[in-house]
């Protein structure tokens, strides 16, 4: 699905819009491209320093590394993919006045005609509009990671309460009997 949306979406710009059209569109689109870099790097450091023990246990630990390491990795994609779409944007803009349509196999019974332009347009189109699917993953997996935090430090702190209680109730208990023996000890009555 993730493949599939950004190719229809690049076919159909290839097929109704212009390379002038997205060459036209060429500084909004670096912006938003630089500026979701720039954010993915952010998360990424703040993501890197996400992983502190507080009392967790090893099963717990394990699961927010893994969780915190397959998070990194898509992260680490979406910021290659940004990467690359802000270079296919300079790039086909760029060769707005130089992609013409070529034909291939001319004079001949086939006859191949393609458009650079189309090709870029596709390009552009597609890589954005990967990165722009992707972006909306982002905000899940951030939403996920801090659901998983939650969860684990609320069980710490209710196990570091635990903890706490029986401390507070092993100190309560009498350690020696503080009553004189033979403290209540049923005495005889003087017989008069």
């Amino acid at each position: 699905m993730s493949i599939l949306i950004p190719t229809t979406v690049g076919v159909l710009a290839s097929l109704f819009s212009s390379l002038e059209f997205w060459a036209g569109m060429k500084e909004g689109l670096i912006a938003f491209l630089g500026f979701l870099a720039a954010s993915l790097m952010q998360v990424m450091v703040v993501t890197a320093n996400f992983l502190q023990s507080d009392r967790l246990t090893p099963t717990e630990a394990t699961r927010l590394s893994n969780a915190l390491t397959r998070q990194q990795k898509f992260w680490l994609g979406l910021l290659i993919a940004t990467v690359a779409a802000l270079v296919v944007v300079i790039v086909g803009s760029a060769s707005k006045d130089i992609a013409k349509q070529v034909t291939y196999f001319s004079g001949h019974k086939i006859e191949f005609t393609i458009s650079w332009a189309a090709v870029t347009v596709f390009l552009i189109a597609s890589t954005f509009s990967f990165v722009f699917y992707r972006m909306f993953a982002l905000m899940s997996g951030m939403m996920s990671l801090h659901r998983l935090r939650a969860e684990l430090v609320l069980l710490a702190a209710q196990r570091a309460a635990d903890e706490k209680a029986s401390l507070l109730q092993e100190r309560a208990k009498p350690k020696e009997a503080i009553t004189p023996p033979g403290y209540g000890r049923i005495l005889e009555p003087p017989k008069i």
